[in-house]
């Protein structure tokens, strides 16, 4: 009975517990040291890093993103089951340093423009409603018609063109 009770102890202590999670950016800095910080770096090279695994592998992805993009909606894995949302419209438009949303819902049409630094394989958009003014986004997959960002823990799909056309192409 004794050894039970301990047993019992132990896994609802063990249950209890969470597991300690926090971004950490390997970074580059101007004189060419590397820092470790607990926000997107600011200039030079950045690897975020996976506290719980190591160092994430280098991403694929050689090129920026440009143009536009629909979002067709998210998931909880790169190539899990997407959930769409069919309220909102979702057009990204990437330049180089310049993301703008447009997003519609019924008559409504809000437009928004993040400046972004953009790296292969990621980028970073300023903005001071994301808490330290900046979100870092992975590219999981870029093809010519093909999007898959992370970041929040889940993934962003989005197909190429505006979402005028790619809504009317997904009807047809």
């Amino acid at each position: 009975m004794k050894y039970t009770v301990r047993f019992l102890m132990l896994l609802s202590s063990a249950c209890m517990m969470q597991p300690a999670v926090a971004e950490v950016y390997k970074c580059t800095n101007a004189n060419n040291e590397v820092v470790f910080q607990g926000e997107p770096c600011r200039g030079g090279d950045e690897v975020k890093l996976d506290i719980r695994f190591a160092e994430q592998p280098q991403q694929a992805v050689s090129e920026l993103i440009s143009g536009s993009w629909c979002e067709i909606g998210t998931s909880n894995l790169p190539d899990g089951v997407v959930q769409q949302d069919n309220a909102l419209r979702k057009t990204w438009i990437f330049s180089e340093r310049q993301m703008v949303q447009h997003i519609s819902q019924e008559q409504r049409l809000d437009t928004f423009k993040y400046p972004i630094r953009q790296a292969p394989g990621s980028f970073v958009i300023d903005h001071p409603a994301f808490g330290s003014g900046q979100v870092s986004w992975q590219v999981k997959k870029l093809t010519d018609d093909r999007l898959v960002l992370g970041a929040y823990g889940g993934y962003t799909h989005l197909t190429a063109g505006n979402c005028e056309i790619a809504m009317a192409s997904t009807k047809n």
